[in-house]
């Protein structure tokens, strides 16, 4: 007699034999519901054994957890062959552990899901992860962490500190404080799962590496490892058994380790593939979208645009969002209409990138040579208009932008133009000259003046004008007011209306036409295309005449006997210094005849830890006795150059005396400001120079300067590379002058 079935008969559910009427209401109402799994649960055991080799590990985690039978062969160790075979499918996927059975291992290496709270990545909210902790066999999200991983002296029981070294730990950012602390830092090494990663890829690549000792800070300590090992530990008696258990546990924890660092090559050895995969399936997208431009038609002319562009798409089809899959017919129609709109505008980029290029060749050959010619024979610190407003008048665009760009041009076209150049440049000086006259026209001290009174020679020159920047907090003398930088704005793309304040004349532009540029309507915006982004003259917005700063250099001019028709290139040439006596100035010596009289504290006061002013008791009479709690304060004589004293000093009123605000340096104290200005080199920033061409706000040493002429400008002087030097080292107008850079000059002696 045969025991049992035949293997081939064996089934993974056998049917029951259930006696007649035993089925009671739950089993007729189940029976529906478990037909669907009768075809494949009546299968042969070994066939359905061979069905599951094939399954991916993932797949078949999830086939148990549809039905019961599933569920407890697949969870039985009699399917061990079966996922042993499944894992070693997997390539490089480093062994089971032996703490570990298959499923656990399958459930920790290719599952998306929290192992405590069970929610999959895609129910994560905004900004949350998951974290994949290798040594501790488990997988959590953030909040979950926080439960499953504590500071050591928070874990229950007291654990032994001995067991550090032997339980798993996280410095991961877990709390909203310490993921708060990466914003703005760079990449660095952390493990969580990225939510574009399938089946549980690790991620690298989210936070910084911090120094040690900011990661001690948030060390965590797995705690169910750490209770369980306390627990092994208390049952171990003996100092000798006590050693052996360490011994055991350092072995088991250098192979959790070996074993971790296995599964992170392995996951960095996934992530290259699918991100190789995924870059080849979208290269097939690009090809498939070439190939439905390409149908269009000849009338589009899509063909032909790409192959002038080598295939290049618009940059949505390059973006790290481009979709890793073939293009679909349902695709192409909701997306035709977008794809080629965005066609049209690359095509329209590419054609203005042509035609710059022609029209800088132009300019170049035609503009550039005789405007060169022009500056240069002007003398160092002239003000002169920059090419592109040469470019904008009229003679010379109408000869640049209105004849065809493909059409060679000749030098009687430039004649008029070349000839015209020093009246523009007049106009243009002029021009910007009258909107600084006018703001001393509107001022307070030159209200009651007649207009025709109020000139360059007349006022401008003058030390005594001067003007506040309300942007930078400076005050400028003339003609720096003319080329100060916060007067130009670098305009991105310039159009019509940025430069209207910069020309003296009205500019009209005049219609043209490009073929497949449409925006291009005019001469003016095809001159402006040439220029990305140039330095506009917006006016003299937040500029105004200084009435403080003008009664204080009357005043010392008045100090130093001077007149008060001394001008700016008189004060810089003698570069005087004078004694700061005005309350204006921070640290300068105080109004004298102040007297205070003190609190004396008493000895069981508390002592002030603010470092009090240098004070002395004066005693020297009996009759003085009685004013002995008077307070006199001292502080040092200080001395500054005209400029720093007038860019400090402005506090008081406008029409209030200012006698006494400086005094006259003499005999020694004059000789040490004497000898301070002899041995005084100016700061770096007052050495850095702007462009005088461009107006570029670069902050330019001298031999910068003459490399960005040189490389940006194409600057030929007529001398050579001497004269070019020459020219920039002459040059002084454009400097910066920053008055805290600049110290006092310590007079010997004290005030009281």
């Amino acid at each position: 007699m045969v025991k049992g079935s035949p293997r081939k008969s064996r089934r993974l559910n056998p049917p029951k034999n259930h006696p007649s009427g035993s089925r009671d209401k739950d089993t007729r109402r189940s029976s529906r519901s478990a037909l669907k799994h009768d075809a494949l649960s009546d299968l042969p055991l070994d066939v359905l054994c061979e069905i599951f080799k094939f399954l991916p590990p993932l797949d078949l985690l999830q086939l148990a957890r549809t039905a019961k039978s599933f569920r407890k062969f697949l969870m039985n160790r009699a399917s061990k062959s079966v996922w042993t075979h499944v894992l070693a499918a997997v390539e490089d996927l480093p062994p089971c552990p032996d703490d570990l059975s298959a499923p656990q291992y399958a459930y920790l290496m290719f599952t998306n899901d929290c192992h405590e709270c069970l929610r999959p990545m895609s129910k994560l909210g905004t900004g949350e992860t998951l974290l994949l902790y290798l040594e501790a066999r488990t997988q959590l999200c953030r909040p979950c962490s926080l439960i499953h991983f504590k500071r050591w002296q928070e874990l229950p029981g007291k654990v032994p500190t001995v067991l550090a070294e032997y339980v798993p730990a996280t410095t991961n950012r877990l709390t909203d404080d310490e993921l708060a602390a990466t914003r703005g830092k760079r990449p660095g090494t952390c493990i969580l799962i990225s939510p574009t990663s399938p089946g549980g890829l690790v991620d690298h690549s989210a936070f910084e590496a911090d120094p040690p000792h900011v990661k001690a800070k948030r060390t965590r300590f797995h705690v169910n490892t750490a209770l369980s090992l306390y627990a092994n530990y208390k049952k171990t008696k003996g100092l000798g058994a006590k050693k052996a258990w360490k011994e055991e546990q350092q072995k088991l924890w250098l192979a959790k380790e070996e074993h971790a660092n296995s599964c992170e090559r392995y996951f960095s050895a996934v992530r290259a593939k699918e991100a190789q995969r995924d870059n080849l399936l979208r290269e097939k997208r690009r090809e498939q979208i070439r190939e439905k431009l390409r149908a269009l038609g000849v009338l589009a002319g899509w063909a032909e645009e790409l192959d002038i562009t080598q295939g290049q798409l618009p940059p949505e089809a390059y973006f790290w969002g481009f979709p890793p899959q073939e293009l679909t017919d349902k695709e192409w129609r909701k997306m035709e209409e977008k794809m080629v709109a965005s066609m049209e505008k690359c095509k329209e980029a590419r054609l203005k990138n042509k035609i710059k290029g022609l029209l800088l060749d132009r300019i170049n050959t035609w503009v550039r040579p005789a405007y060169t010619s022009f500056f240069f024979s002007q003398p160092p610190n002239t003000i002169l208009p920059s090419i592109h407003e040469v470019c904008l008048t009229e003679a010379f665009r109408t000869p640049l932008c209105t004849l065809p760009l493909d059409q060679d041009l000749s030098d009687d076209l430039f004649e008029d133009a070349i000839a015209q150049l020093p009246v523009f440049a007049e106009e243009w000086k002029n021009s910007r000259i009258e909107q600084v006259l006018n703001l001393v026209r509107r001022s307070s001290t030159y209200k009651g003046t007649p207009a025709r009174d109020i000139s360059v020679d007349t006022t401008l020159r003058l030390v005594s004008t001067i003007f506040h920047c309300a942007n930078c907090n400076q005050k400028i003398f003339y003609p720096s007011i003319l080329v100060h930088q916060c007067l130009f704005t670098s305009s991105w793309q310039p159009k019509l209306q940025d430069i209207v304040c910069g020309v003296p004349t009205t500019i009209v532009p005049q219609e043209i036409e490009i073929p497949g540029v449409p925006s291009i309507t005019d001469d003016v915006s095809l001159l402006l295309l040439t220029k990305y982004s140039v330095a506009v003259w917006k006016g003299m917005k937040g500029i105004k005449f200084d009435d403080r700063a003008h009664q204080h250099m009357l005043a010392m001019l008045d100090t130093l006997g001077w007149s008060p028709s001394t001008t700016v290139d008189e004060m810089e040439e003698k570069q005087p210094y004078v004694e700061c006596l005005c309350r204006c100035f921070d640290g300068a010596r105080s109004v004298i005849g102040a007297k205070k009289t003190p609190t004396i504290a008493s000895a069981g006061a508390r002592r002030s830890t603010r470092k009090p002013q240098t004070a002395r008791r004066v005693v020297t009479t009996p009759s003085a006795a009685a004013n002995s709690s008077e307070m006199v304060l001292t502080k040092k004589r200080k001395a500054a150059r005209w400029m720093k004293a007038i860019q400090l000093c402005g506090n008081l009123k406008p029409y209030q005396a200012h006698r006494g605000c400086f005094a006259k340096l003499e005999g020694q104290d004059l000789a040490l400001a004497t000898t301070v200005e002899q041995g005084r080199q100016p700061p770096m920033w007052t050495r850095r120079l702007d462009c005088f061409m461009c107006m570029s706000q670069g902050g330019f040493t001298r031999d910068a300067l003459e490399n960005h002429l040189f490389l940006e400008h194409r600057v030929e002087h007529p001398d050579g590379i001497n004269g070019l030097k020459a020219y920039v080292n002459a040059s002084n107008l454009w400097k910066s002058y920053v008055s805290s850079a600049e110290p006092y000059v310590d007079l010997e002696g004290d005030s009281t």
